[in-house]
């Protein structure tokens, strides 16, 4: 079954080493936001995550409003690995992966029209 599960997680570990190398960096490494001075749906995430890592929610929910919402999706994302059959893992991962877009692009749309406290600060 952990075999399974590791097997299953193995994409998140380059996404989660680049992630973790470049919250080192004292600048801005948002692509969008360094060519078009845009934030994308995703900007404040990094430290917002950050944030949760120092148990600051304040601090979390102001970078990014879904920070404490998609760290719960990891977790839930990794008992899911462990304990779902292939069929429903499947459907999990589609389900979540979809879940999660549409309400980044939405919360990054109404940050936009002033709702969550604007734009990334």
């Amino acid at each position: 079954m952990r075999e399974s599960a590791a097997k299953r997680l193995r994409f998140a570990l380059p996404a989660l080493s680049i992630a973790s190398l470049l919250a080192l960096l004292p600048q801005s490494t948002c692509i969008l936001h360094l060519t078009l001075g845009l934030p994308c749906p995703a900007c404040g995430l990094t430290r917002a995550a950050l944030a949760l890592l120092r148990l600051d929610l304040a601090a979390a929910t102001t970078f990014h409003p879904l920070a404490l919402p998609l760290a719960l999706v990891v977790i839930a994302t990794v008992f899911a690995a462990l304990f779902l059959d292939d069929a429903r893992w499947k459907r999990f991962g589609r389900d979540v992966a979809g879940g999660s877009a549409v309400a980044l692009v939405v919360v990054w749309a109404l940050r936009f029209l002033g709702l969550f406290g604007g734009p990334v600060p």
